[in-house]
């Protein structure tokens, strides 16, 4: 099951990459799968040749640290595929 798919490009900053991934794991994280199930988060793609790619990063990981208790609660799993050459 597919419920969300999301992009963003255009070299984002680290508070622009943050707020959208808070909102994606807000989603993400109000209830458990029906059947138990993990969720599972996929970070990857192609990244641009003018992406920053740790800037994106650190984005990321500050909204992780702000969701890592919910996300455990609900179990979800995280699998990072990057590519580029940043």
């Amino acid at each position: 099951e597919l419920s969300n798919y999301g992009e963003y490009s255009g070299n984002p900053t680290r508070t622009e990459t943050r707020e959208y991934v808070k909102t994606v794991l807000d989603l993400m994280t109000r209830s458990k799968h029906p059947s138990g199930k993990p969720k599972i988060l996929l970070i990857g793609g192609a990244i641009a040749n003018f992406t920053d790619v740790a800037k994106t990063f650190d984005g990321i990981i500050d909204a992780f640290k702000e969701y890592a208790d919910k996300m455990r609660q609900v179990g979800v799993k995280i699998y990072v595929r990057r590519g580029g050459p940043n």
